[in-house]
């Protein structure tokens, strides 16, 4: 898989995350900013479960977006996987459907308890409890490439840093192949995760997570995307915008210092979570003139 071979070789590769359309204005405009980020040719795209509706629903709105991906670019395009509500039989199922509709790979996931992400987890009947498992269960139907959550600031059941790191390395272990790590806003958590893991045994790729912030993504969530405090730097940042235009300077800026340091530092490429819209990655890669590793003469099977 040649996204895989980007990422193994530190390219750095190029890739978006996008969430399912829950109606059809939804679907025309997620085509609409698939297509304007396909002219940075990022290596694969992934596609949550979305966070609306019922299990039944978000599994159906990701199928329906993975389709309308596979004919939107030729990127390679990843599902997201979670165990939440689902038994084991169920998961092998999904995973026949996923590849069926033109999935090429999955990032697999635990997921989050129905009340919060901090909540005890319940397995559902006949269910898995860990993503490990999960990583299992799909390597056991495919050999697509597989990749897994990396937590800068640590995952909320982890008994610690360590014992963080540890599950990162089970994942691979159980055969995960890169990782993607959590939002982040500051080089020196990833470079911090990075060290943590690699004294585990975890040696495979991790992707740093990236959400530029804009006028749109609410402050008082972007704690809740990174699982951790902001840094002190960006706080004052934002605090110093007066208004929406000032903010999204203001975080494109960031956005754009953050990402050139991590590449510097050795990441293996960028993950750009898109929930602030198209318009702010798009200004990120323009100014670093970021593109997909496809698109710079390596081949791809």
């Amino acid at each position: 898989m040649g996204f895989l071979n980007a990422i193994r070789a530190g390219a750095p590769s190029l890739s978006f995350e996008f969430t399912p359309a829950r109606d059809a204005a939804g679907a025309e405009a997620l085509a609409e900013r698939a297509a304007r980020l396909e002219s940075l040719a990022p290596d694969f795209v992934s596609v949550t479960y979305g966070a609306a509706g019922n299990t039944a629903d978000r599994l159906d709105n990701s199928i329906r977006a993975t389709a309308l991906l596979a004919r939107a670019t030729p990127a390679a395009r990843l599902a997201h996987l979670t165990l939440a509500g689902h038994s084991r039989a169920e998961l092998e199922q999904i995973v026949a459907r996923f590849l069926a509709t033109g999935a090429e790979g999955f990032l697999a996931l635990r997921g989050d308890p129905p009340d919060g992400p901090t909540a005890p987890w319940r397995a559902a009947p006949g269910g898995l409890t860990h993503a490990f498992e999960l990583v299992r269960l799909i390597r056991a139907l495919s050999p697509a490439p597989i990749g897994v959550a990396a937590f800068p600031h640590g995952h909320p059941s982890a008994e610690s840093l360590e014992h963080d790191a540890a599950v990162l390395a089970l994942k691979q272990r159980s055969g995960a192949d890169f990782a993607v790590s959590q939002v982040l806003f500051e080089a020196e958590a990833y470079f911090r995760l990075r060290d943590r893991a690699a004294t585990a045994g975890a040696d495979l790729p991790i992707i740093p997570g990236i959400m530029p912030i804009t006028g749109s993504v609410r402050l008082d969530r972007v704690e809740t995307f990174s699982g951790g405090p902001l840094p002190p730097a960006l706080s004052e940042r934002v605090a110093a915008a007066a208004s929406g235009d000032e903010l999204s300077r203001a975080g494109l800026e960031w956005s754009v210092e953050l990402v050139r340091d991590l590449l510097v530092g050795g990441a293996p490429g960028v993950h750009f979570y898109t929930v602030g819209g198209a318009q702010a990655t798009e200004a990120v890669c323009h100014a670093l003139e970021l593109k997909g590793a496809r698109q710079l003469g390596r081949p791809q099977p």
